[in-house]
């Protein structure tokens, strides 16, 4: 039992210096739904969600994904970054509507493009951090977009989305983003 604690210690430790100082070597082994997932998982560390939903206040949160099943293979990262104190659950939501109650992070897969201005309409006034791989996911209102940059899993950070969804993000948080608008 103690080997066990010992490990979840150990990745929740290294796991964040892992991916934010070698994101390369994960895109060019191609396990990019790895990255993402552990990028998300830093995202739960260094986004702050108002009242109720605030992370410290919370036994568990839930990550949602919209569309394709990119994250699937992340599954993994989170039940090893999960500890008795915070459990991290990745689910599958048919739909916008039925993520906002619940869910503290949605993913939104890029299948979901052609649906993408409505999904953010829907969740305009939650408190969801609402993260996407979709070109340009940023610039149309999203809050947090991979880009791949130089073979390299980045971010782009859209500041006034975020707060506008009463969300707050870390200034660590910018200063690895490749890009960060107030649009």
């Amino acid at each position: 039992m103690k080997n066990a604690r010992y490990r979840v210690y150990l990745l929740q430790l290294l796991l964040p210096l892992l991916v934010l100082s070698c994101p390369a070597a994960f895109a060019a082994e191609g396990k990019e739904s790895l990255v993402k997932g552990a990028f998300i998982y830093n995202f739960v560390k260094f986004v702050e969600w108002p009242g109720d939903k605030a992370v410290g206040k919370l036994s568990s949160i839930d990550i949602c994904t919209l569309g394709d099943d990119d994250l699937a293979s992340a599954a993994k990262v989170f039940k090893a970054a999960s500890t008795d104190k915070l459990k991290l659950n990745l689910l599958s939501e048919s739909g916008a509507k039925s993520a906002a109650g619940h869910c503290h992070i949605v993913f939104i897969s890029s299948s979901e493009s052609g649906k993408l201005s409505q999904i953010l309409a829907d969740l305009k006034s939650h408190p969801v951090l609402l993260v996407s791989d979709s070109d340009n996911f940023v610039e149309q209102g999203g809050m947090i977009g991979f880009v791949v940059n130089d073979n390299k899993i980045k971010i782009a950070v859209n500041t006034k989305a975020v707060s506008a969804s009463g969300l707050r993000v870390d200034a660590q948080l910018l200063e690895i983003a490749l890009k960060v608008i107030d649009k």
